[in-house]
């Protein structure tokens, strides 16, 4: 089986930048519940289990969305392309986790 990389769209771009902002804005909201979570997950570290489940959420929307445009599963240079894109916007969560998490603290 041969299988042609395909460069990721503008439409897949866009896609996934708007899922990205989307999921950010649910950054409050996930601090606000994290205690609960804290008690069923065990996690140590408040900031790093609110980072992974931000990039998880990302990674998950970002694969489904290039399966629904291109009706199949991503090849390994295409997980790439979209890595680098979400890799783009860590900075911005991240200071956005801070940022919330100066808000609940004064």
């Amino acid at each position: 089986m041969i299988l042609i990389v395909v460069g990721l769209t503008l439409e897949f771009r866009h896609r996934i930048e708007d899922n990205i902002h989307e999921i950010i804005m649910t950054i409050p909201t996930l601090k606000q519940e994290y205690p609960k979570l804290k008690n069923e997950w065990k996690f140590e570290r408040d900031l790093d289990f609110i980072y992974g489940s931000i990039i998880g959420q990302i990674l998950g929307s970002s694969f489904t969305a290039f399966k629904m445009i291109y009706n199949r599963e991503a090849s390994s240079e295409e997980i790439l392309m979209i890595g680098e894109i979400i890799e783009s916007y860590f900075p911005i969560i991240r200071d956005e986790i801070t940022h919330t998490n100066t808000k609940q603290n004064t």
